[in-house]
């Protein structure tokens, strides 16, 4: 008796598990302090998704360097992060919304700055090639399917890929944006 009263919990706590899933895919675009990003978020599986990102980042100095002048430069970048949306199950427990992989998620950021091109202030300028690898956490949040906002912090690694050089960096996001 007591083992089919347990069968049965087991039965439906397990749909209710299976319903709670991130979205197939999430397509959008974002602006910042520091840049411009579109993304497309895949599914993997019912809690991790592939976050693809590309975007121009923005870079800003003035100084003795610059003879006190405000340089800027538009950066190309190439993203792709795996991410754990581990609260998702919760949220639906709290009766909260999970749309759009609304929640808050772990990631690992891998990020690329080809030497393509850079928009900027001053001529011939060029960009030291680099690969980053940053584990994050963050939280994003979806309001009426379309407008985002999206919150980070990680610190991690950047490789210089000429010089083969390692250095820390750390990458701290706060995003609006636009879901499609």
């Amino acid at each position: 008796m007591y083992f089919l009263v347990f069968l049965s919990f087991m039965n439906n706590y397990g749909q209710v598990r299976n319903s709670v899933s991130v979205e197939d895919k999430v397509i959008g675009v974002q602006t910042g302090l520091f840049g411009f990003w579109g993304h497309y978020e895949t599914k993997l599986s019912s809690q991790v998704s592939l976050r693809t990102e590309l975007g121009l980042d923005l870079g800003l100095r003035k100084g003795i360097f610059t003879n006190d002048k405000l340089e800027f430069a538009l950066i190309p970048n190439i993203v792709l992060e795996p991410r754990w949306y581990y609260s998702l199950e919760r949220r639906v427990r709290k009766n909260r919304p999970i749309n759009d992989n609304t929640g808050f998620f772990l990631g690992l950021k891998v990020r690329y700055y080809p030497d393509w091109f850079v928009i900027s202030s001053v001529k011939n300028t060029s960009v030291i090639e680099s690969l980053d690898f940053i584990p994050k956490i963050g939280y994003r949040k979806v309001w009426n399917n379309h407008l985002s906002f999206e919150s980070g912090f990680g610190i991690g690694k950047s490789l210089s890929i000429s010089s083969n050089y390692w250095d820390t960096t750390a990458e701290l996001t706060f995003r609006i944006g636009y879901n499609f």
